[in-house]
């Protein structure tokens, strides 16, 4: 199974308090969100040693250098981001050790949904229709990643949560990596299980998003809804009167 949706899937899940005091209090508290590095063409291990997992690059441009951005990050799980995939690029991936595939609906070929051994992450676009979007959840993929990349704003905010409503698996989304604390935590609390944010030399704005994340609650917030009693009510009878003869 996929490394990374294992972690996927702890993180949407919540972690499980056990019945007893003692129990609950050894329980390790992890990331209550996944942090996933998008990698430029060039290796750039010691950065994404700081997240996660890693989105490496994949294509044409890359082809040379394909075996030597894997062997740069170790033990770390990686996937890619496909346009198209055929059968001999799957089974090269899988030889390489590929863990999980970001790809797009549209493009991609049923041959990938019946891949197992890797992870299956869809990129949907906002505007997707919500009967699209419900229909995640009767084919075999393993996660819903949000594009459209760009500043976190109250819209965004509100897609992520429609989303986050509509479908029951891990949801993803794109955000800068230099997004503030308030930000992330909006994302967290709207339902966000991941994000994936571009690694262009941010070593050190990489390390704050880390650390804002191990500050995260471990628990989701919750909006209360506003409760308003029913009174019973008497409903008069209204009766026509009787005509004479």
């Amino acid at each position: 199974m996929s490394k990374l949706l294992e972690k996927l899937q702890r993180v949407s899940r919540g972690a499980s308090q056990p019945i007893g005091f003692r129990a609950a209090a050894t329980m390790p508290k992890g990331p209550s969100i996944v942090l996933i590095a998008a990698l430029t063409a060039r290796p750039g291990p010691a950065p994404a040693a700081r997240a996660a997992a890693a989105l490496c690059p994949w294509g044409p441009r890359t082809g040379a250098r394909r075996g030597q951005i894997v062997a740069s990050l170790g033990d770390l799980p990686w996937g890619v981001s496909l346009e198209e995939a055929t059968g001999e690029e799957l089974s090269q991936l899988k030889e390489m050790g590929c863990d999980f595939v970001v790809f797009n609906a549209a493009r991609a070929p049923l041959a990938l949904l019946r891949e197992e051994e890797m992870g299956k992450i869809v990129e949907i676009e906002p505007s997707l229709a919500d009967g699209l979007v419900r229909a995640i959840e009767q084919l075999p993929i393993d996660a819903v990643l949000v594009g459209e990349e760009g500043e976190l704003s109250i819209h965004r905010l509100m897609v992520c949560q429609h989303l986050a409503n509509l479908v029951r698996k891990p949801l993803v989304a794109l955000a800068p990596i230099a997004m503030s604390k308030e930000d992330l935590q909006g994302l967290f609390e709207a339902g966000v299980a991941g994000v994936v944010v571009k690694l262009e030399g941010g070593v050190k704005e990489l390390s704050k998003l880390r650390q804002a994340i191990e500050e995260l609650p471990s628990s989701r917030g919750r909006r209360k809804e506003r409760v308003e009693p029913l009174l019973p009510y008497a409903v008069e009878e209204i009766t026509e009167p009787e005509e004479e003869d």
